[in-house]
């Protein structure tokens, strides 16, 4: 089986491409952007998002089909649809990715909550949780958020809930939303946005947080959280139906937060630090394994 992974190297759903592909000593078949090149003639997986396909989400899986063909494929689905984005996009998303779902012999979702687009029917491998190696040095008053910045984050929810916190956005603006960052600065009280940081400014930068927030209005599955929970931190997360999926399947590490509550659950918090779960790449390889041997791909 061959992997045709599509993006720039730094883009979350390439990056996870590459990693799995490390992980099963797959072939791969890399482009930056998506063309149109002939592929060998044997079973294809891909790791899918949409706007690395093609302009729309129809469009993208249109162009991947018809690059596909008769052959066997394999899908990893990211950045799944969800209700909250607005109802036409919605729509436009969702017929695309239940077209893709359809044609593949195998699809996969990071979280049960995820495969419950596709009715269940879906293998639902998590996300691996990263080893970060992170001195734990907290210091007083700061909560931080770790990752891109862009709405939807919770970043506008704790600066309207916490203007009296240190609040540290640990990692880049994502492309398009500069402006909507430098409001969200201009109008907060104390915010710092610190910019890209390589894994180990990352790791010291994590450790000096008193208060690790995940506070996505949206879950379906989280890069995130499961950094902080690699270097060992318990985790503020707004209430959903993935973080309590997570929360189950790795207990004593999430506070569920109901919405409008940062304040209080901020001040009630406890750092700490744990062992980091053991959950890695070569356990999301053998879930993906298995699950190519169980649908006759491997």
């Amino acid at each position: 089986m061959k992997h045709l992974i599509v993006g720039p190297d730094n883009h979350g759903v390439t990056a996870y491409a590459l990693s799995l592909a490390q992980a099963t000593g797959a072939d791969v078949i890399r482009e930056d952007t998506f063309t149109d090149q002939p592929l060998p003639d044997e079973p294809i997986h891909v790791t899918f998002t949409d706007y690395l396909f093609g302009s729309t989400p129809q469009e993208a899986v249109d162009k991947l089909l018809a690059r596909v063909g008769e052959r066997e494929l394999s899908v990893s689905f990211h950045d799944i649809p969800q209700v909250e984005e607005g109802t036409d996009r919605f729509a436009r998303r969702a017929d695309a990715y239940r077209r893709l779902h359809a044609r593949a012999q195998l699809t996969g979702t990071n979280s049960a909550h995820e495969a419950q687009f596709f009715d269940g029917d879906a293998a639902v491998i998590h996300l691996p949780v990263p080893v970060i190696a992170s001195a734990f040095d907290p210091e007083p008053g700061t909560v931080g958020v770790l990752g891109f910045v862009y709405p939807g984050k919770g970043h506008e929810d704790l600066v309207a809930a916490l203007p009296d916190k240190r609040l540290r956005f640990l990692g880049s603006v994502s492309a398009g939303h500069e402006k909507w960052a430098q409001e969200l600065v201009r109008t907060a009280g104390k915010v710092e946005l610190t910019g890209w940081l390589d894994d180990a400014a990352m790791a010291r930068e994590m450790g000096r947080i008193e208060v690790p927030v995940c506070a996505h209005r949206h879950f379906s599955a989280s890069g995130s959280l499961m950094t902080w929970l690699g270097a060992g931190r318990n985790v503020l997360a707004t209430d959903s139906d993935y973080t309590r999926e997570i929360d189950a399947w790795l207990p004593g590490r999430i506070t569920l937060v109901a919405d409008g509550a940062w304040r209080e659950a901020v001040e009630a918090f406890e750092p700490k630090v744990m062992d980091p779960p053991e959950y890695g790449w070569a356990d999301v390889a053998r879930g993906w394994e298995d699950a190519w041997r169980s649908t006759g791909l491997l």
